[in-house]
């Protein structure tokens, strides 16, 4: 043979052998597979680790892949049983926790499932049910309970806003008429004088005038019409209106006070004490400044006592010009 059919032969081979492999492997691949033998076997193995760990749920499908073969059937049965019991019993204690914390939602979710599936005992599905109709009726329970405690939260509230607007409205009305009472008053603001202890005794004199008013036989002054004596009121003889706080707002009673209870006559004065003939004057000042006046007179400083007379014929006049300022409006 010569080199050259050698190789023809070779490369024949070599275009031959490919086709002839890849046939036999179509054959063989096409061949049905032989079942191994033991597998039922392996799955009821697999199926008692997972009881042991006490995940049921997978017990049951390897009990279940191991009941296709007639040998294993019986024990795969009754791992089935078993299986299906001790999961569906601990479905039914996870809804008696849920219950328990009365997270009814989730109890609710629990029971609705479980007793639609019908992969579950009818006796397991009965359960669910009722325990399902109970987790129903707690919850419209708690609902018409909670309905009925806002009512009364409601209601509560009401009242307690109604009684405090009845409360303002009270203080209201007491607060307009003691306005109105301090609009009807001579208000008597402390005279100005160079040394304090002069000014509280020149404020002396004139709360003594107003007092012996009461009782023309002790007065000095000038004859008073009793009615304008009964009437008469002086502004440190009236409760002066506070602040009234409520709930922890403060309704502001004294500022309504300063804006809308200006009194009817407003005396202002001084007294310069300068010896020895000193001078003391007076502005009456009226609410619609109809009757106001003015009071003057000088005062005998050098002798104490002539002084003490004369701030109290002083006082006198004030008050005579602040009641007639006052019964004149």
């Amino acid at each position: 043979m010569t080199s050259r059919q050698l190789l023809l032969a070779l490369f024949a081979m070599a275009v031959l052998c490919p086709t002839h492999g890849n046939t036999a492997g179509s054959r063989a691949k096409a061949a049905p597979a032989k079942p191994m033998k033991g597998t039922c076997d392996t799955e009821l193995i697999l199926a008692k680790k997972f009881a042991d760990l006490g995940d049921w749920k997978n017990a049951q499908i390897h009990f279940v892949a191991a009941a296709n073969e007639t040998k294993c059937q019986d024990e795969s049965l009754a791992g089935i049983e078993i299986a299906k019991r001790r999961a569906e019993a601990i479905l039914l204690r996870n809804g008696e926790i849920y219950e328990a914390e009365h997270q009814w939602s989730k109890a609710e979710a629990l029971y609705s499932a479980a007793a639609s599936d019908p992969s579950l005992r009818d006796t397991t599905r009965y359960v669910a049910g009722d325990r399902l109709r109970s987790v129903l009726q707690r919850q419209a329970d708690a609902r018409r309970w909670k309905e009925w405690r806002d009512t009364i939260a409601q209601w509560a509230k009401d009242l307690v806003g109604l009684i405090v607007f009845l409360l303002s409205m009270i203080l209201l009305v007491f607060t307009i008429k003691s306005i109105r009472r301090h609009r009807r008053v001579i208000l008597i603001r402390p005279f100005a004088a160079p040394t304090e202890e002069v000014s509280t005794g020149l404020n002396i004199q004139l709360k003594y005038a107003r007092l012996t008013m009461n009782n023309p036989a002790f007065s000095r002054a000038s004859p008073i019409p009793p009615f304008l004596i009964e009437n008469l009121r002086f502004s440190d003889e009236v409760e002066p209106i506070e602040d009234l706080e409520i709930a922890g707002s403060k309704i502001p009673f004294s500022s309504l006070q300063k804006l809308f209870g200006r009194p009817r006559v407003e005396v202002t004065g001084g007294f310069d004490g300068v010896a020895p003939m000193g001078n003391a004057y007076s502005m009456v000042k009226t609410v619609d400044s109809s009757a106001d006046a003015f009071v003057g007179r000088q005062i005998r400083v050098a002798v104490p006592h002539e002084q003490r007379l004369d701030l109290l014929d002083f006082a006198y006049d004030v008050i005579v010009k602040a009641s007639s300022a006052y019964a004149d409006i």
